[in-house]
C-alpha cells in the first residue's frame, strides 16, 4: 500500500520539476500522502512568507527590547502605564499589557491577514507571492 502511495504521488506530482524549490534529490517531491493534488500550493506559499515576515519582526522585537529600547510615550493612559515600564520579559510583559491592548493587537493582525488592514492589500493571482503592501 505505501509503496503504491509513493509511486502514485511521484506521478501525480508533475506540476515541480527538478531545481524547484521542495523538490529534493533522489526523492523528488516528498508527498507520501499525496496532499499536494487536493491542496491549493500557491496559497502555502503567500502565507509561510507572511508568517515568516511576521516571525523576523518578532524576533527583531525582542532583540530590541533585551537591548533596552524602548518607545516614548503610554501603552495605555487609562492605567498610567508607560511603554518604558513594560518588563522584558516573555511572561511578565504578557501580564503588563491591558486586555484592550491584546484586543486592538488580535483585530489589526485579522485585517492584516484579511488585507483590510492598515498599508495592506488583498492577495491576488496577478501579484507574486507575499506582495501584499500598497
Amino acid at each position: 500500500v505505501v509503496a503504491a502511495m509513493r509511486s502514485e504521488s511521484r506521478a501525480s506530482a508533475t506540476m515541480f520539476s527538478e531545481g524547484d524549490l521542495g523538490v529534493l534529490p533522489p526523492l523528488g517531491v516528498f508527498d507520501p500522502l499525496g496532499l499536494i493534488e487536493t491542496r491549493d500550493m500557491r496559497r502555502y506559499e503567500i502565507m509561510e512568507i507572511k508568517h515568516g515576515r511576521a516571525a523576523m519582526l518578532g524576533f527583531l522585537h525582542v532583540i530590541a527590547i533585551e537591548a533596552g529600547v524602548r518607545v516614548p510615550g503610554y501603552l495605555s493612559t487609562s492605567q498610567n502605564l508607560k511603554f518604558s515600564d513594560v518588563p522584558a520579559g516573555c511572561f511578565a510583559s504578557l501580564e503588563a499589557v491591558p486586555t484592550a491592548g491584546w484586543l486592538q493587537i488580535m483585530v489589526l493582525t485579522c485585517m492584516q491577514e484579511a488585507g483590510t488592514g492598515f498599508a495592506s492589500k488583498p492577495q491576488t493571482d496577478d501579484a507574486e507571492a507575499g506582495d501584499i503592501a500598497l
